[in-house]
């Protein structure tokens, strides 16, 4: 594995690369809280096969945060984007993204679709939070459920800027304990992703990616589906979606189908899987990947 930075104006952006260049070349997209190196059990099982290459979005891992919330927008998200992939990206490569980071390669893929061979998206790129609140607000009235999920655009920015902002440890070995905490399986190569998610500020141990980020984040997710041009993706898609939490999956199959119906898709369910689809699932992901890729 080699890391190494790429300058453009006045941005910045950290890239981790595996395998040989004279491979096909997959670039991958991580998700929200996320880092290039959430990708790393399946570049390291891949690397004799592919050329990887994991970049950190804006505001994630070392690359440079976005100073306002408009700059996470797509418009300037995607041309951030296109400005990076123009200078470590072959004439066409394949894309394997997650959650946030599917919906920003899908902007990307409609704005270059001439450099996107097959895309494969884990558990994102279809997600309708306008639909989905409105699905659970309904059930609420109706009184089918005596709860409403958080999924309101100013209660999921309170949510998230909190989570974010307050994830604070005295030490690093106290942040990796919390934060496995959260995972079915910590493999060593997992602990190597989740160091990276720790950011040292004074004597304190900080989440690397701040609320300011997440609120810009997910901003961009609430209009994703307005501002995707849809008509111009050419690309193979295939989706793999979830099922946990259990209270999801009817709304998660809902919005897949409205995906469906905007542009051509191939769908798979993963069964007792979370969101975290490649670290939960590692080797059936890394089988997707060699067969869809092929």
């Amino acid at each position: 594995m080699k890391q190494f930075y790429i300058q453009f104006g006045e941005n910045i952006a950290r890239i981790h690369e595996w395998g040989d260049k004279n491979n096909p070349q997959i670039i991958c997209f991580h998700g929200l809280g996320s880092t290039s190196l959430s990708f790393i059990e399946v570049a390291e099982s891949l690397k004799h096969k592919y050329h990887i290459l994991s970049f950190d979005l804006p505001g994630h891992g070392k690359s440079g945060a976005f100073k306002t919330d408009e700059e996470y927008g797509a418009d300037h998200l995607v041309k951030w984007v296109i400005e990076l992939i123009e200078r470590i990206g072959e004439d066409s490569f394949h894309i394997l993204a997650h959650s946030w980071g599917a919906s920003v390669a899908l902007h990307y893929a409609a704005e270059c679709p001439e450099k996107v061979d097959k895309m494969l998206l884990l558990d994102g790129g279809y997600h309708n939070f306008e639909m989905e609140y409105n699905y659970f607000t309904e059930l609420v009235k109706s009184k089918k459920i005596d709860y409403k999920p958080m999924c309101s655009l100013e209660e999921t920015i309170k949510w998230y800027e909190n989570d974010f902002d307050e994830f604070i440890f005295d030490d690093k070995s106290s942040f990796l304990e919390a934060e496995k905490a959260n995972h079915r399986r910590t493999p060593e190569l997992r602990e190597v992703a989740i160091y990276d998610l720790m950011r040292e500020e004074g004597s304190k141990i900080h989440f690397h990616a701040t609320g300011n980020t997440a609120r810009g984040v997910i901003k961009f997710q609430y209009h994703s589906q307005q501002t995707l041009k849809f008509s111009q993706l050419k690309s193979e898609i295939l989706l793999i979606y979830v099922d946990h939490p259990d209270h999801y999956f009817d709304i998660r199959k809902l919005m897949v189908k409205t995906f469906e119906q905007k542009v051509k898709v191939t769908t798979k369910v993963y069964r007792h899987t979370t969101h975290m689809v490649h670290w939960d699932r590692p080797h059936e992901t890394i089988e997707e990947i060699k067969n869809w890729f092929k």
